[in-house]
């Protein structure tokens, strides 16, 4: 009896663990013209980092306002570096995105995505 109560206490932790599994990789979103929006964060990023206008699209003025002020902080999140909700930082200059247990199959796509496109010129 012991044997089937701590089965079904770890199929169920399974079950728990793979629910949130899948919550986590619902917060991203990969759109058109290689944009990630981050559901959990309520911001989207191109390869420049924070789009303001993409956000706003997204997730209302209300958000849009928050990256805008986060930006106008004088250090290096959403121009130079920004982290993810799911765990997965990504770094523009080096148009790469990763997690901290390494690259990982996400980290990968969402580099693909985001960085699909040849690094834009400045200007």
């Amino acid at each position: 009896m012991n044997i089937r109560l701590l089965l079904a206490a770890a199929g169920a932790i399974a079950m728990l663990a793979a629910a949130v599994a899948s919550a986590d990789n619902n917060k991203i979103q990969l759109l058109s013209g290689g944009v990630v929006c981050d559901k959990g964060d309520q911001v989207c990023y191109d390869q420049r980092g924070a789009n303001v206008e993409r956000t706003r699209q997204m997730f209302g003025q209300y958000a849009a306002e928050a990256v805008q002020k986060k930006l106008r902080k004088n250090d290096e999140w959403g121009t130079k570096k920004f982290t993810l909700s799911n765990g997965v930082k990504c770094s523009i200059p080096n148009r790469v995105c990763k997690h901290d247990q390494g690259e990982g199959d996400r980290a990968k796509k969402i580099t693909n995505h985001l960085f699909q496109a040849p690094a834009p010129t400045k200007k």
